[in-house]
């Protein structure tokens, strides 16, 4: 049967036998002198199809090899490799949408409970994302191995819904934890935290790997993660200043606290037991940092809940640091600052260098759930130099 013949077939009749494909693979071997490993490829096309009972039309098959292991992007945003719907099942990936002009599905390969990587950027998803949410007692960690060219890791939540803390602000219900042999111990994590990240430092030329950890002790409440593992290397500019758990690169950005989200009547909503660090890249040129809310009451963050105090007034309850910060910027101010409002005008300037913001809250949180108190989001802008 000449290869002209066999076309027609397909193109007639949309679907081609196996041995007329096998017949058209050895045809186009010797007639056009392809190599070998080329039409070795059509036929192993050809087996996996037939052996996931999947069509095995010319056309599918050409398609099919044409974008097989490209990306592709499903309807909801999300980013896949083309395969086979039998490849995708091998691979325990998520059929997300369809692609090779819908003779494949476009896979999302999912990096989920008990798996191990050392490759940078992998996504860290719970089990059955992106569809029905995780319900259940269960504990879901994987493994990141750690190059040793390799100092840091960064985790963007992409996306982070998990149970709420309970009255007291401690992770109870479910919590994200980080298990590091390196560095400071990394606060535990719970409830909305969408957007933000956490840096991981691993230390140099170390090779332990670092365990990322979903607990859930709840039948209900649903829960969906997306964590993005970036690996920043060993002298890398990226590399965040040692010591801070959040670092951010650009001359103004928002930052918020852990779970911020709307205020809950009787319910303290930010996280108790935390101590870290929040560093803003210093740009060049400018020498002070002004820290604003985002709105005006979007700080709520220690006692007193009637308003906005500093210095030795935020020393028996959770507060904020912004070394020498004042309203205008023009003296030496306090360093903690606590209560309903950012000092007296939700304004604080600070000169000192680095830029930072400390972020303290304590394990009594009797009088914060008392007055609802809910965290904070603020807005910092570095200020450049007066000549």
């Amino acid at each position: 049967m000449s290869i002209a013949n066999i076309t027609n077939n397909a193109k007639d009749n949309t679907e081609a036998s196996v041995s007329e494909i096998v017949q058209f693979c050895i045809c186009i071997r010797f007639t056009m002198k392809i190599p070998l490993i080329i039409a070795g490829y059509f036929m192993a096309l050809i087996i996996s199809a037939e052996s996931q009972n999947e069509p095995t039309s010319l056309v599918s098959i050409l398609n099919i090899a044409r974008y097989q292991n490209t990306e592709c992007l499903a309807e909801n945003g999300l980013t896949g490799i083309c395969l086979t719907d039998g490849d995708c099942s091998r691979r325990n990936g998520a059929k997300i949408g369809n692609c090779a002009n819908g003779y494949a599905v476009c896979c999302l390969e999912r990096f989920t409970c008990g798996n191990v990587t050392s490759k940078n950027e992998t996504v860290f998803v719970n089990p059955s994302y992106p569809f029905n949410s995780e319900n259940g007692t269960d504990t879901c960690q994987v493994t990141v191995g750690n190059p040793t060219d390799v100092c840091q890791l960064r985790l963007d939540f992409l996306e982070f819904s998990l149970g709420q803390p309970d009255d007291d602000g401690h992770c109870t219900t479910d919590s994200f934890m980080v298990r590091s042999m390196v560095g400071e111990t990394l606060p535990i994590l719970c409830g909305e935290n969408s957007g933000q990240h956490i840096y991981v430092d691993l230390g140099r030329s170390s090779t332990n790997p670092v365990v990322l950890s979903v607990v859930s002790n709840s039948l209900k409440t649903t829960r969906r993660w997306q964590i993005k593992i970036s690996m920043i290397k060993c002298n890398s500019l990226d590399m965040a200043p040692s010591g801070c758990l959040q670092y951010y690169r650009k001359p103004s950005d928002f930052v918020r606290s852990f779970n911020w989200g709307p205020k809950k009547e009787n319910h303290i909503r930010y996280l108790s037991n935390l101590r870290y660090t929040v560093c803003t890249r210093m740009e060049e040129n400018f020498c002070s940092i002004k820290w604003t809310t985002e709105t005006p009451d979007s700080f709520s963050w220690g006692m007193p809940a009637s308003r906005g105090s500093q210095g030795k007034d935020c020393n028996d309850d959770d507060f904020v640091v912004i070394s020498q910060g004042s309203s205008e910027g023009l003296d030496i101010g306090e360093d903690r600052f606590c209560g309903s409002k950012l000092l007296h005008k939700n304004v604080i300037i600070s000169h000192v260098k680095p830029f930072f913001l400390g972020v303290v809250s304590n394990k009594n949180a009797t009088l914060n759930r008392k007055h609802s108190q809910f965290g904070f989001s603020l807005r910092y802008t570095q200020l450049p130099c007066m000549v």
